[in-house]
């Protein structure tokens, strides 16, 4: 009897078994599951009130910069909610991100007129002939680049130089009449290009605008030659050189510089322009080589130079009276005057000067 109930006991744990379903075995790869930070503890309710408000948790400390090829990733705001601004060129929190800016001209020069005035210019290449003297011109900016330029001037210093009187001092030579032929005035018109700008700083917050112009001309010009050169006679007094008309000539010009501009309205200019012109000395006070050897024969008679017959162009007064302030008789200038135009002589002259100045912009 005892056996028969344990082995229906042993039946029966056994069938118990089988009816439960065995729950399947965590593989090894699975992945753990992500967790969650714990909530930050509640304060309790019992905390003392006298202690104030509760600290906020410190500041999350911004991640570096971090260095790629060729560019640098800004850096976040240390404080929530506080934009990134500028500050010198540079961001406030990178301050090692350089800013490239190009600024735009500050004084445009389009549409502008400017008045320049050139109180010395002087010739640079004077071998045989010196000027000195004034000239002035005026700009109308067309564009940011390009402008009309009118340009008139008067030498009110012009004269053979010092080695041509050497020469003729000690070797009884001399430059021929159209190599030695001086410039009066002139008036010219032309363009004026700015082909290149740029700034510098000037002192302490004041910018420089420098440009380069180039420019270009042609005009009319006067002339005129030495006929007698200055000597000092025996008692001391000097007598004055004389010259002749030689007429008006075609002229063109060609020069360069730089204009520094300080301001809106006022700049500083030095350019070097070299006037060119056709010398040919075939008359002299409007008197050709004929007109010349009917007052040189009328001198050689002892007749005044009024009475020879000469051409309507000749203006026969300027071989008449006297030197201002001297006893220098001006018919003495005949001889010397025909024989500049005996032999006539032709050239092209270069009078390279230096022009410095100042403008004022309008």
């Amino acid at each position: 009897m005892r056996t028969t109930m344990l082995v229906a006991a042993v039946l029966w744990v056994g069938l118990a078994q089988a009816a439960v379903p065995q729950a399947p075995a965590l593989a090894l790869s699975q992945a753990p599951a992500p967790t969650t930070p714990a909530p930050a503890p509640a304060a309790a309710d019992d905390e003392d009130d006298d202690e104030g408000p509760a600290k906020p948790p410190p500041p999350v400390e911004a991640p570096k910069a971090e260095e790629t090829q060729g560019a640098v990733t800004p850096v976040a705001p240390t404080r929530p909610g506080e934009e990134q601004r500028l500050v010198s060129g540079a961001p406030l929190y990178n301050p090692n991100v350089a800013v490239h800016i190009v600024e735009q001209k500050a004084y445009s020069d389009s549409g502008k007129r400017e008045l320049v005035l050139f109180p010395v210019a002087l010739q640079a290449n004077g071998k045989f002939t010196q000027h000195f003297g004034t000239f002035g011109s005026f700009v109308w900016h067309l564009q940011e680049n390009f402008g009309l330029q009118i340009t008139g001037g008067y030498n009110w210093y012009n004269a053979e130089s010092g080695f041509n009187a050497e020469l003729v001092e000690k070797v009884r030579a001399e430059a021929q009449a159209a190599t030695s032929l001086l410039w009066t005035w002139g008036v010219m018109g032309g363009v004026e290009v700015t082909p290149l700008y740029a700034k510098f700083a000037w002192f302490e917050g004041t910018l420089a605008h420098f440009s380069i112009v180039l420019n270009g001309g042609a005009g009319l010009g006067g002339t005129r030659h030495q006929l007698k050169p200055e000597s000092v006679k025996a008692d001391g007094s000097v007598s004055p050189a004389t010259f002749g008309d030689t007429g008006a000539r075609f002229m063109g010009s060609l020069g360069a510089g730089f204009r520094l501009q300080l301001g809106k309205h006022f700049a500083f200019r030095l350019e070097v322009r070299d006037v060119v012109y056709t010398a040919k000395v075939d008359s002299v006070n409007g008197c050709n080589v004929d007109d010349l050897r009917a007052m040189d024969a009328k001198l050689r008679m002892g007749q005044p130079v009024e009475s020879a017959v000469v051409g309507g162009g000749c203006n026969v007064t300027s071989f008449t009276g006297t030197v201002e302030g001297t006893d220098y008789k001006r018919s003495n200038d005949v001889p010397l005057a025909l024989n500049l135009v005996r032999l006539p002589s032709s050239d092209v002259l270069n009078n390279v000067g230096l022009y410095i100045g100042a403008s004022f912009l309008f």
